[in-house]
């Protein structure tokens, strides 16, 4: 039989450090975690942001005490040492690091035709794919030490399925997959899980495919036409999959890569 401390979906005393600006999708995963009763840090360059939402959780909190604490670091995840900064400081405000949650990846679309898409590489590459390495490499001796811990990557799903005007985002993002699996292999003595989850269609992501659109109904339109069948995705149930994978519960899932986006890549 499981031991009960791997049959619970319960995260009390559960520290996580959510990278990312606080999208839709990343407040709702922030939301769920703390409802579970994991302590969250809030990793972002926009510390006025991510303050704000971090004491809109911490005002959850007072109202129902079971629910787990928040704070908001600044950082440039780009930066190395502002990486370990903000990890000293999420290991000092809640005595650990047990779970890493990298929700740091652009919407933004550059399609390879243009003339100047070269010119954004570098960035594309520090944001989806250097950032998210130097910040796993930083939080593991935190994981290991404690002989068990959580590692999530999270991307969109259609940049797996060769969408139109997204081969940089694909480039710069989706090596996560093959990485995971990679790390999962080597972590797996220490009781370390490595998965990737393929996030569905977000109001983020639709109006940043179509800028010209004006309005997120005129660009769900658009995209109707180029993917008749495609369903927007409720924040609420990729915080669930990622909780899940999360939880102890998640401790037999490693290496792998699962979509919660309505079906999304089977579509594309």
């Amino acid at each position: 039989m499981a031991d009960s401390s791997e049959s619970s979906f319960k995260l009390q005393d559960r520290t996580a450090i959510l990278t990312g600006p606080c999208t839709t999708y990343n407040q709702a995963i922030a939301q769920k975690l703390t409802q579970l009763g994991a302590n969250v840090a809030l990793i972002d360059r926009n510390i006025e942001r991510a303050q704000r939402f971090a004491t809109q959780m911490m005002d959850q909190r007072e109202i129902n005490e079971r629910y787990g604490r928040a704070v908001a670091i600044a950082a440039d995840l780009a930066k190395q040492h502002h990486v370990q900064d903000a990890i000293t400081r999420t290991a000092e405000s809640f005595g650990g690091i047990d779970i890493f949650i990298d929700g740091l990846m652009t919407t933004e679309v550059v399609s390879f035709k243009t003339p100047n898409a070269l010119d954004e590489l570098d960035r594309l590459i520090d944001i989806n794919l250097r950032a998210p390495i130097l910040f796993t490499h930083g939080v593991m001796r935190f994981l290991e030490s404690r002989k068990r811990g959580r590692i999530i990557y999270l991307l969109h799903d259609l940049a797996r399925v060769g969408f139109e005007k997204n081969s940089l985002l694909a480039a710069t993002r989706t090596g996560l997959t093959q990485f995971a699996k990679t790390l999962a292999r080597e972590t797996a003595s220490a009781n370390i899980t490595v998965n990737c989850v393929a996030l569905g269609l977000t109001e983020e992501f639709v109006l940043a495919q179509h800028k010209d659109a004006g309005s997120i109904q005129a660009a769900q339109e658009k995209l109707k036409h180029e993917i008749p069948h495609a369903l927007m995705t409720e924040p609420d149930r990729m915080a669930n999959v990622v909780a899940f994978l999360a939880s102890p519960l998640g401790a037999g899932v490693t290496g792998q890569t699962i979509a919660a986006s309505q079906g999304l890549s089977l579509l594309g």
